[in-house]
């Protein structure tokens, strides 16, 4: 596809790549944390982790962003003077903007820690099983190294990479509304949001074009509630859209949702948290490489990236995926989503 991302072709199929860490950081670690993830939980969450850092021997150097876009600031710098890994304390949004910043540079990127704060979490869903501080914290000092698949967008006004989800539809309305319900933590604070988007939400006609090897090929054109395109299995905080995806597959994993009356929407819905949506007619799922979402009419649309709503409207996505781009660290021994 015309547009997509440049660097050289990821494996063909999927070979594990895991670094054992043994040596122990000689440089201060940077530690970027987001104060108001989760509403104000990160600020509580400091010194925490300041506190689990020290016990644990790492020399650190925290800094706190100071909104929209400071984290990728942050990590664009801290990638740039060498750093060999990052800490991330906060929800996807911040990993959104970490991510994006320590994948500007053209040396190979700083491996990526994550302590969990956010409202969903679903990029930590892929990382390990327990979020508590400290134990997500010792994938710094005893973790391993695995490479994750990026999703890549261009739209008008420019590219961006996105660690799990890039939406079109409800999921719009839905972060427009989530402030309302900031009284609720998780997935239900989503549900909740959910199903107050759906009551003015008024489906808009889509058309999404997948590719393979540069030609056109199956075409999905409907009027959409939902039309997500993942990295992982899981969104808003547990919703299983796509329970088959791997972070390491060098596949994203496409959800498009025709439009349904409020009685088929609220039958759903507890099947798609449980993934067990499959085969449902007016839903489609497909494994993808790229796409390009527009409407047919030529108009601008809203999107959002990792649970962020971007804030200019687009008339065109062009959606592609940079195979095991992203250094990970995870948890040394016990299950994860890479087993």
């Amino acid at each position: 596809m015309p547009g997509s991302p440049a660097g050289p072709p990821g494996p063909s199929s999927f070979e594990p790549s895991v670094l054992e860490l043994t040596v122990p950081v000689k440089e201060p670690l940077p530690v970027i944390l987001n104060p108001a993830a989760s509403g104000g939980a990160g600020r509580r969450l400091k010194r925490e982790v300041e506190e689990e850092l020290r016990q644990r021997g790492v020399e650190f150097r925290m800094s706190l962003t100071e909104g929209p876009g400071h984290a990728t600031t942050l990590a664009e710098e801290a990638a740039r003077r060498g750093a060999e890994r990052i800490l991330a304390v906060g929800g996807d949004g911040t990993v959104h903007e970490v991510v994006n910043g320590i994948l500007r540079t053209p040396s190979d990127p700083p491996s990526l820690a994550v302590v969990p704060v956010g409202t969903g979490n679903d990029f930590y869903r892929m990382v390990g099983p327990r979020r508590r501080a400290e134990a997500a914290l010792d994938a710094v000092t005893r973790g391993r190294t695995r490479r994750f698949d990026v999703g890549w967008v261009r739209f008008d006004g420019g590219e961006s990479h996105f660690v799990n989800l890039l939406g079109v539809g409800v999921d719009v309305e839905l972060l427009r509304r989530r402030n309302g319900f900031r009284h609720l933590r998780g997935l239900p604070q989503y549900l909740a949001a959910l199903v107050s988007a759906l009551v003015r939400f008024r489906p808009e006609a889509l058309r999404v074009t997948l590719h393979q090897k540069g030609e056109e090929g199956e075409v999905f054109q409907d009027r959409t509630i939902l039309s997500a395109v993942t990295v992982g299995p899981s969104v808003a905080g547990g919703f299983m859209l796509n329970p088959r995806a791997l972070p390491d597959d060098g596949l994203l994993d496409l959800f498009f949702v025709r439009r349904l009356g409020m009685a088929r929407i609220a039958r759903y819905i507890p099947r798609v948290i449980r993934g067990t949506h499959e085969g449902i007619p007016e839903i489609r799922q497909r494994q993808i490489r790229e796409a390009v979402m527009e409407r047919p009419d030529g108009g601008t649309f809203y999107f959002e990236m990792d649970g962020e709503l971007v804030p200019h409207p687009t008339r065109r996505l062009e959606i592609g995926i940079r195979e095991k781009t992203l250094p990970v660290l995870v948890p040394a021994t016990g299950p994860s989503a890479l087993g």
